[in-house]
């Protein structure tokens, strides 16, 4: 299984706070069946330049990679991006993209949305050929009247969801939809830490096995590595 949303990557950001942890968590993860795991550690434009968050990411990996083998999940190097006003103009907004394809990991703003947010959005898909996908869509429903919400999926962007989606009773019957309307792309755990929000792929699993079936849970997991396959350069 692919986990596409994490925080594995140490003293990175609010995820894990040193080596231990992450390899933890990366433990966790595989005995959960997990085999690939994108670190998507937080960037945020208004503060930080894409070539200084790179340099981060790069000696945090450092850390961590001599004590990789392979009894842990295979790790790809990515970002969540807040979303900012002039993102689509940002210059090397395209060295962001999930490490080897054209994907890229948006975190949308917790305000309601106007129509120049969409404009923006669909501006950097189409002007960059970059492929957006949305994280965690579960998290801005009560946010956003219902016709903005749901213009989400009517745009041309990917859709992820967090494991919790699916074991929460406020975002359930949502994340079962979109599974069932084959609007759901991606999964990901959202995984910080190794208590509050540790590693939970397993969970997810075990609702989608019980409200639809075991093949529903594998004929997922296949299409989210296969459309990351087909997305990479």
């Amino acid at each position: 299984m692919l986990d596409f949303h994490s925080h594995i990557l140490p003293k990175m950001d609010d995820g894990s706070k040193s080596t231990e942890m992450s390899m933890e968590m990366l433990r966790s993860s595989k005995k959960q069946g997990v085999d690939t795991i994108i670190s998507t550690s937080h960037f945020y434009g208004y503060n930080e330049a894409p070539e200084r968050f790179l340099r981060r990411r790069a000696h945090a990996y450092q850390k961590i990679s001599p004590l990789l083998s392979d009894t842990e999940p295979k790790i790809i190097l990515g970002a969540e991006i807040l979303y900012y006003p002039g993102i689509s103009h940002s210059e090397d907004i395209a060295s962001l993209a999930i490490e080897g394809t054209d994907l890229l990991l948006i975190e949308m703003p917790f305000i309601p949305w106007s129509e120049k947010v969409f404009e923006e959005l669909l501006t950097l898909q189409y002007g960059t050929r970059l492929q957006i996908v949305l994280a965690h869509v579960e998290r801005y429903k009560g946010m956003q009247k219902r016709d903005i919400y749901n213009r989400l999926f009517e745009q041309p962007f990917l859709i992820q969801c967090n494991a919790e989606a699916f074991n929460s009773f406020s975002t359930r019957r949502l994340a079962l939809n979109l599974l069932k309307n084959h609007q759901l792309h991606f999964l990901g755990t959202d995984c910080h830490n190794t208590d509050s929000r540790r590693p939970n792929m397993d969970d997810a699993r075990k609702v989608i096995e019980k409200k639809l079936s075991p093949d529903a849970w594998k004929d997922f997991s296949h299409s989210c590595k296969a459309r990351l396959k087909h997305h990479m350069l």
